[in-house]
């Protein structure tokens, strides 16, 4: 529990809202384990990874996971959280498609699986969103986005 505190604190004092302390003993390895901690101001921006394979374990908070179609039109939209809130705290993604969390509570902390070894330039970002380089046009993008998935989750 005490770490779980320390990593939400870290992330808040983070000007990014993030914070990430990876598990795994190094990047070479074949399997990348990482508890992350994202505040509801965090912008995550949609990605997909070329190798494919991701796990997403949810340990405290909620968010909206969403999946893309190459083009940006949401493909799938769904809650997930810890345990304790009754949406789904734990997915794993085998294909690789565009996806993105939107933080719904104050923290989020989860921990992801990935395959390794670890290469930026395999992290694929869309022209169809935001870097997150201009607060204006992410919020836009944002708000336009939730009101989409409003209407997908209702």
């Amino acid at each position: 529990k005490s770490f779980v505190e320390r990593i939400s604190n870290l992330a808040k004092e983070n000007s990014s809202g993030k914070y990430r302390t990876c598990i795994h003993a190094s990047n070479n390895d074949n399997v990348h384990e990482m508890l992350i901690a994202h505040t509801s101001n965090t912008y995550v921006r949609p990605h997909k990874h070329r190798v494919n394979g991701e796990s997403l374990q949810f340990i405290e908070g909620e968010a909206v996971a969403i999946i893309f179609e190459d083009n940006g039109t949401i493909e799938k939209a769904f809650k997930v959280g810890c345990y304790d809130t009754n949406n789904s705290f734990y997915y794993s993604m085998s294909s690789v498609k565009y996806h993105m969390l939107i933080i719904q509570s104050d923290i989020l902390i989860f921990k992801e699986t990935v395959r390794g070894p670890f290469i930026r330039d395999d992290t694929i970002f869309p022209d169809w969103a935001p870097n997150g380089d201009d607060p204006n046009e992410t919020n836009m993008y944002l708000s336009e986005l939730m009101e989409e998935v409003n209407n997908i989750l209702t």
